[in-house]
């Protein structure tokens, strides 16, 4: 019994050494990309700026790394004259914290060509963490594993996403709506991201021109069928809405953008934007054929003849920010998509525009390692 004990034990303590991918390295391995950009109308108030950053697995070798990837599409977006200071809100895609997961780790993991394998090497190199947190941690889903994955790297991936976005948001004197990121239902204490032991969630920051994050936490509350293995929804109506200097905001994360109960909430508490970070995944999901409401229940006004006729790209325009806004007086919108290859993941699609009420058109280009900046005048 001893022996088991002890044994046991040593696996609790046991981390495999790391060797963390160097910055120049990591740097070099992103593929150099062709920005581009599309600006809308003179501003009023000031711009709503989506950018939609080219971005690999090397880019979350650690948080300078991180960090250091966005800057290129900031900086991009400064020299254009699209980030005037107090008077701009960025909104950045779905899921872009999410593989912060990977900060800090051993450099082999960004050679492997799944994520299944990637996985796998986090899972190994801190083997005592994660058969702790396995063993004792409030797990409930029933994807285990990820789940167990996230909760070991809940608190390192809170404090580097905080880090760069907070940093990214003083640096240019601007608000950041920072898309998404998995956590266990975290708050804000302090003036500091805070994990706890409840579910993990989708959730999405904002972070004010000095630095500071909001304490009010959005957090998805219409998980799509391979997030509710292992992610749990939210109230719609308990998500806030933000007054920022071009009015007041509200954020839809991704698959809440087709719900119209996501919309009644932001006009119930007067917003006049919508920011909506999205992932759409595979590459070609865009032009398939779409299948239809995905891990929710279909909303009485959808056209139930439209499944399996109309495409992807169509569905969204149809149900998503462009065809639910006007109902809610809501004028002002902008709907981003991740982009870039992160290990077998291949994001796709087109961000979605709305300015004073009228639908923006969007060039589509299918250029490999193409990175966007979207800047409507409000």
């Amino acid at each position: 019994m001893r022996w088991i004990c002890f044994s046991f034990l040593v696996i609790l303590l046991t981390n495999c050494s790391k060797t963390e991918l160097d910055l120049q390295t990591a740097l070099a391995k992103q593929p150099k990309s062709e920005i581009e950009i599309q600006t809308e109308g003179r501003p009023q108030k000031g711009y709503l700026v989506g950018i939609e950053p080219y971005l690999i697995q090397s880019s979350y070798s650690t948080d300078e790394a991180f960090y250091q990837s966005l800057k290129v599409y900031f900086d991009y977006a400064k020299r254009e004259e699209v980030l005037p200071v107090e008077r701009t809100v960025v909104v950045l895609p779905e899921y872009i914290g999410t593989w912060l997961v990977a900060s800090g780790e051993d450099k082999s993991l960004f050679e492997k060509n799944t994520v299944s394998d990637a996985m796998e090497i986090v899972v190994l190199k801190n083997l005592g963490r994660f058969v702790w947190f396995y063993l004792f941690g409030n797990n409930s889903s029933t994807d285990s594993l990820k789940e167990t994955l996230f909760r070991m790297k809940a608190w390192q991936m809170a404090h580097s996403y905080q880090t760069v976005f907070s940093r990214l948001a003083k640096e240019y004197r601007i608000a950041i709506v920072a898309g998404s990121i998995i956590l266990p239902e975290p708050k804000v204490v302090e003036g500091k991201i805070t994990v706890t032991d409840g579910p993990l969630q989708n959730v999405s920051f904002y972070f004010r021109s000095d630095g500071e994050v909001d304490e009010r936490v959005t957090r998805k509350s219409f998980p799509i069928e391979d997030e509710k293995s292992f992610i749990s929804g939210f109230d719609p109506g308990s998500n806030p809405s933000i007054l920022t200097s071009l009015g007041t905001l509200a954020t839809l994360v991704c698959a809440d953008s087709w719900y119209p109960e996501a919309y009644q909430n932001a006009s119930n508490q007067s917003a006049t934007l919508l920011a909506i970070p999205s992932l759409l995944a595979p590459a070609d999901a865009w032009d398939k054929k779409w299948n239809g409401y995905n891990g929710g229940k279909i909303p009485k006004d959808v056209n139930l003849k439209d499944i399996n006729q109309i495409t992807e790209w169509q569905a969204w325009k149809k149900y998503s920010l462009l065809g639910r806004a006007e109902a809610h007086q809501i004028k002002n919108g902008m709907n981003v998509f991740f982009r870039g290859q992160v290990w077998d993941i291949i994001a796709t699609g087109d961000a979605f525009l709305l300015q004073n009420g009228k639908p923006v058109a969007v060039k589509r280009k299918n250029l490999k390692n193409l990175g966007r900046v979207y800047a409507l005048g409000i």
